[in-house]
């Protein structure tokens, strides 16, 4: 008896900003480097392959925090999950969607949901059109979120942080 398992996966590329649903199955990562999918921008998004210990690894290019994840995951995550989903482990943005397809791109239009609201409430939509400027100014509030301890605090100290304001020398 042939099963057909597959698995749909939603990453959001972190140098684009797309998000990009692949379907695997078990069969594609059964050799030693397992896939590796792309973005329409040609980047990196993750690499899936099989352990040698059992069970499975997916690295994930992260928007969140722009560092690369490891992520351990069994075949019930993985292949028998309605929907699954994976958190930065920085900031625990919700960075990857695993499950049936349905269910991913559902999760996946709550998620842009979520970020228009978010958007929307920050006032900033305007400010997201110009594509320079959004990238310079992401680029900076990232090198100042690395400077805050990464801990179950963080959304209060970003808070913190950008009540102050930076700080200046005299």
């Amino acid at each position: 008896m042939l099963i057909n398992r597959k698995a749909t996966m939603a990453v959001r590329c972190p140098w684009c900003g797309n998000i990009r649903i692949n379907k695997v199955d078990p069969f594609s990562i059964s050799g030693g480097d397992g896939i590796t999918a792309k973005c329409m921008c040609g980047q990196d998004l993750f690499t899936l392959k099989k352990r040698q210990a059992g069970g499975y690894q997916l690295n994930i290019s992260c928007i969140a925090c722009d560092y690369e994840h490891i992520y351990r995951l069994g075949y019930r995550e993985l292949w028998k999950s309605d929907l699954f989903i994976l958190n930065c482990h920085y900031t625990n943005m919700e960075v990857c969607f695993l499950g049936s397809e349905t269910n991913v791109k559902q999760a996946v239009d709550r998620y842009e949901r979520e970020m228009e609201e978010i958007i929307k409430e920050l006032g900033i939509e305007e400010f997201l059109e110009d594509e320079d400027l959004w990238s310079d100014s992401f680029t900076r509030f990232l090198d100042s979120v690395e400077k805050v301890n990464y801990n179950k605090e963080l959304g209060k100290n970003i808070v913190d942080l950008i009540a102050r304001g930076p700080k200046h020398s005299k």
